[in-house]
């Protein structure tokens, strides 16, 4: 349960999760509630309308659970099936509240969840204009199923108004001040944790994420490298340009080394260092042979002068070791393709 809590609290995603597998449970107890009035008062074009809804809602959720899964977080298909839930939400409310019960329906209550979704994507504004929205739907079954309702009818009506314009004022803003305090701790978290000229992940964060691979028993490959002679960059193109160098390769490094595949730091200096979770040797070897090519055909520019750098790396397997002890491993094996003439790879020995 703390897991849960936790990951829901740091993760759109995890909360993504919980709000679809509540709509699972929700179309359950649609179908339970629908089942129950049914027996008691049997309608055929209830039915029929019902069981529309029930296999449009079985097809876009599962649709949208596919996507939820199996898409990256961001990726165009991913964002639209998230950002879309609340307005399916919405609609199938709408055509469900009616089917079960109209204003005495006991699923009525959905209708604060929904707007609390909304809000998480809309903030404040979402969260005034959904409930001024549900407002209006629950009005219009209001007033068609009574037109003429007793004042204890009206005083029901008016408190479920009222509630549900609550939930979408102040539910905005709770939200609205949650997220946008849960934003700015990330953009810290963020700041903390990235080099500020590569953008790369830092040495802080590298330590951290060795630690933890090595604590779960994650197979990985630590890879250190660093670019051939680059105090002579500095000296003969000077700080500046040797900044743009380390932008450059960074870049390189990042774009050449999937998010799924592992991870790329910047150690600081003119060093780097990867994190590649596998445990094949020719997997690795083909990668570094490829970043390797990438950097030395990579041209740089000063003052209309074309130059170009090599890099030298050191590349070993996990094998339970503490973490500094993997460290000066990969750094051995660095300094070795250093001594051995530059701009090439040196693995640990097998075994």
């Amino acid at each position: 349960m703390k897991f849960w809590l936790r990951n829901t609290y740091h993760s759109d995603h995890a909360l993504e999760v919980i709000f679809s597998s509540l709509r699972w449970f929700f179309l359950v107890m649609s179908v339970v509630v629908f089942y129950v009035q049914y027996i008691e008062k049997p309608d055929q074009f209830k039915l029929v309308l019902f069981l529309s809804l029930v296999a449009f809602g079985i097809l876009y959720m599962g649709v949208s659970e596919y996507y939820l899964r199996k898409s990256p977080e961001g990726s165009k298909m991913y964002t639209l099936m998230t950002k879309c839930g609340p307005l399916f939400d919405f609609i199938s409310f709408s055509a469900l509240i009616p089917l079960t019960g109209g204003i005495e329906s006991p699923l009525f209550p959905v209708a604060y969840l929904i707007i609390l979704h909304i809000t998480v994507y809309w903030r404040f504004l979402g969260g005034v204009i959904s409930a001024f929205l549900f407002v209006l739907t629950y009005s219009l079954i209001f007033f068609m199923q009574v037109p003429d309702a007793a004042a204890d009818t009206y005083v029901m009506y008016a408190s479920r108004v009222i509630f549900l314009l609550m939930i979408g004022g102040l539910g905005g803003i709770i939200v609205s001040r949650e997220r946008k305090h849960h934003t700015e701790k990330n953009v810290l978290a963020e700041a903390a944790n990235r080099d500020y000229l590569t953008n790369l992940l830092n040495h802080r964060s590298f330590q951290e994420c060795l630690r933890k691979d090595l604590e779960r028993g994650t197979e990985f490959y630590l890879v250190l490298t660093d670019i051939d002679k680059f105090k002579a960059v500095n000296d003969k193109y000077g700080h500046v340009m040797g900044d743009e160098v380390l932008r450059e390769i960074g870049a390189i490094l990042s774009d050449m080394v999937p998010a799924k595949q592992g991870r790329v730091f910047r150690y600081g200096g003119e060093e780097f260092a990867l994190i590649l979770h596998t445990d094949n040797q020719e997997e690795v070897d083909k990668l570094l042979i490829q970043i390797k090519q990438a950097v030395a055909d990579h041209v740089f520019y000063s003052n209309g002068e074309a130059f170009s750098v090599t890099m030298s790396f050191g590349s070993c397997r996990q094998n339970g070791e503490a973490p500094d002890q993997l460290v000066k491993k990969a750094d051995k094996l660095l300094y070795a393709a250093k001594n051995m003439g530059r701009n090439r790879i040196v693995y640990a020995p097998a075994g």
